[in-house]
């Protein structure tokens, strides 16, 4: 497995993420045909054979959660809302109005617990899936009830199988998309501040942008792929929605000071100033590599205080010049040289955000 784990590292992650989907979509069909097997080893008869199958889906399709302990309560109610909802749907299925209002009032209901969350609205659209299968195929309440014995046979097989015997914490994957994500915004940086402004130069960084921005986009795959909601706690700076929200941030950030890294580039007044600036932004790509690897430990705490009194100078020196009140050439290079100042100051903020994310245990110690 560790030499499967650094042949992805090395080859395969730069350009798609598909190992580790690949190895999710295996567990589920593992799952289904684990359950399927048992269920004909045990003597189930074969028309309830199917349902146990329905039983392992709703477990292996129609999770949610940031966190297994997350899905594992998600795959609980599912079950539980299945296996009461079944009976009663293949009894009503034998009369025509009953089974016209059931179904109206059982569509509205999951529609509405959509405003509850992706957990909710996805566990309400695996139970009325199995409701129209059992709507469709009408039966006595006998039958309704054996029907949802098999489910829960298939369901505990599933639960068990995916969540015991082979786990994928979806804690982990997303963590791990996240440092990579972080880890390429930082390579972006550091092409940024150490640019000649060589056309072979902005050539690479226009590269390492693009590589960097399909990071980010993995990282929001990864969370839609397991039905985790990437905008559910963006005001609060928590969980993988959090993170999410500040490496928008943080490119966003590197990309205000690539437009601005080579402020006055032909004014001697601002040469000093400049050396400080370009001193202050190599010194400060640091802080990427300690909260890449606090996203996977949880413990990013990044030491900004150089940063911040570094930039505070910057300021300073930028308001005792006072180029604002010269002549406009002068004026124009001062408003580059604090847009390049601004955009740095920024920089070291989205730092301190995403410090206080590993320090609140918001990406990754949540189990």
């Amino acid at each position: 497995m560790k030499l499967v784990s650094e042949f992805y590292r090395i080859f395969i992650r730069p350009v798609d993420p598909g190992l580790f989907m690949t190895k999710y979509a295996a567990k589920s069909i593992c799952a289904c045909l684990v359950a399927l097997m048992l269920a004909y080893m045990v003597g189930m008869s074969t028309k309830f054979v199917q349902w146990s199958v329905y039983g392992s889906m709703v477990v292996v399709v129609f999770r949610a959660g940031s966190t297994l302990t997350k899905r594992k309560a998600v795959a609980r109610w599912l079950t539980f809302a299945v296996m009461f909802l079944v009976p009663c749907s293949t009894v009503i299925g034998n009369h025509n109005i009953g089974l016209e209002l059931y179904l109206f009032l059982l569509a509205f209901a999951v529609f509405f617990v959509q405003v509850l969350g992706v957990a909710a609205g996805t566990a309400a659209i695996g139970t009325l899936i199995v409701n129209l299968l059992a709507l469709t195929s009408p039966d006595t309440l006998l039958v309704g009830l054996e029907r949802s014995g098999a489910v829960l046979f298939g369901s505990t097989v599933a639960y068990v199988f995916v969540f015991y015997l082979w786990p994928i914490n979806p804690e982990k994957i997303l963590t791990r998309a996240g440092a990579v994500a972080l880890t390429d915004i930082g390579d972006y940086f550091r092409a940024v501040a150490s640019s000649s402004g060589r056309k072979e130069d902005l050539q690479q960084i226009a590269e390492i942008h693009d590589r960097s921005v399909e990071s980010v986009r993995r990282y929001r795959r990864f969370m839609e792929a397991m039905n985790v909601d990437p905008v559910k706690e963006l005001g609060s700076y928590e969980g993988p929605s959090g993170l999410y929200a500040l490496l928008v941030r943080m490119i966003e950030a590197v990309v205000g000071l690539s437009n601005s890294r080579k402020f006055a580039e032909h004014s001697a007044v601002f040469k000093d100033m400049r050396f400080k600036f370009s001193d202050l932004t190599g010194r400060s790509a640091v802080a990427f590599d300690v909260l890449a690897a606090g996203i996977s430990t949880g413990k990013g705490e990044v030491d900004l205080r150089g940063l911040d009194e570094g930039i505070a100078e910057l300021e300073s020196e930028l308001l005792r010049l006072g180029a604002y009140n010269r002549d406009d050439e002068l004026r124009d290079e001062f408003l580059e040289a604090w847009g390049a100042v601004y955009g740095l100051r920024n920089l070291s903020i989205e730092f301190a955000e995403m410090s206080k994310l590993f320090c609140k245990g918001g990406v990754c110690s949540v189990r």
